[in-house]
């Protein structure tokens, strides 16, 4: 009886032993994400399938806060990961020397669109800015659907559109950049200031105009087919529509930060961003893939009406036109 006593001790501290070494062999990763909360979680469920030996830990907030951060720790730097950032935004944090190129596992079978040449980030998935409208109240406002950019100018809209603030939204500044290199600069300010005349107000989220739109709050809001698509689900009168011009569209992207303390789990997680189960949940999302073979037939058809964009030229540009834009509107 006391030698299977002993005998079970000892098994028992050996598997205490063997947990321990486990427990202290897993590594926690701290992902700098703009991704939007509710699928954050996705995200990190499919990557525990794929690594079960690398937790994750979030630090979520916008494009702009997200940027100011790693910036301020660039000596000190905490973050493993940047993810689900805009293109822009990563070219603002690549010019400022801040991030690592990395050819994540893959990456040939990523849209060369989305991928910066010299490899310091890659696209998980994109999206276009969309007319996001509610049909019923156009309908009972007694105005048309619009289907043009130059259709937004009319009289009948003043007062009827919202959109996100170029300043405050990366989306926003998105549209910026569609009618500023799509209509060139001269003939896209004067866009943006008549247009302007017709703005009700601007938002802080590239969301917020959609779900008002889909709420019934506005009859145009100028947002992604991707934030309207969670309405959906409901009976509601809401529809996007990409105009006839060319839309305006930008990426969510992930890189490596700079003197990231884990390297070798946080290339692990970018060789997951660029891996089918984030080209699935990107189906999901915006219906547009970075990985070819992915995107829904909606999304690839909303992709076709993608503007050629220089995101380089975006991210260097982005000060003189926030700038400009805020001189407008004080007027």
């Amino acid at each position: 009886m006391l030698r299977r006593t002993l005998l079970q001790c000892a098994a028992l501290g050996t598997a205490a032993t063997v947990f321990g070494a486990h427990a202290a062999a897993r590594k926690t990763l701290l992902v700098y994400t703009a991704v939007e909360p509710e699928w954050l979680a996705v995200y990190r469920d499919a990557f525990a399938l794929v690594r079960p030996d690398i937790d994750i830990t979030y630090v979520r907030a916008s494009a702009g806060p997200i940027s100011a951060r790693l910036l301020a720790e660039k000596d000190h730097p905490r973050a493993d990961v940047v993810f689900g950032l805009s293109a822009i935004a990563m070219e603002n944090l690549r010019v400022k020397g801040l991030l690592t190129p990395y050819a994540p596992q893959g990456i040939d079978k990523l849209n060369s669109k989305m991928v910066e040449r010299g490899l310091h980030w890659f696209g998980m998935n994109a999206w276009g800015g969309s007319l996001c409208v509610n049909t019923d109240l156009l309908k009972r406002k007694g105005l048309a659907v619009p289907k043009s950019w130059h259709d937004l100018l009319s009289d009948c809209y003043k007062g009827q559109i919202v959109m996100p603030s170029p300043k405050a939204s990366s989306t926003g500044y998105m549209f910026f950049l569609g009618w500023l290199q799509g209509f060139g600069s001269d003939k896209g300010w004067d866009y943006i200031e008549k247009l302007h005349r017709n703005m009700l107000f601007y938002t802080s989220s590239g969301v917020r105009p959609a779900a008002m739109a889909a709420q019934g709050e506005i009859p145009i809001g100028l947002s992604a087919d991707a934030f309207v698509k969670p309405f959906l689900r409901f009976d509601i009168p809401v529809e996007s529509i990409e105009p006839l011009e060319g839309i305006a569209w930008d990426a969510e992207a992930s890189a490596l930060p700079a003197g990231c303390p884990n390297p070798q789990e946080a290339k692990a997680f970018l060789d997951f961003c660029a891996g089918p189960q984030v080209a699935e949940i990107a189906a999901r999302f915006s219906g547009i893939a970075a990985r070819e073979g992915f995107s829904t037939p909606k999304g690839r058809a909303i992709a076709e009406r993608f503007l050629p964009l220089d995101f380089g030229l975006a991210a260097a540009e982005k000060v003189d036109i926030i700038n400009r834009w805020q001189a407008l509107v004080s007027r």
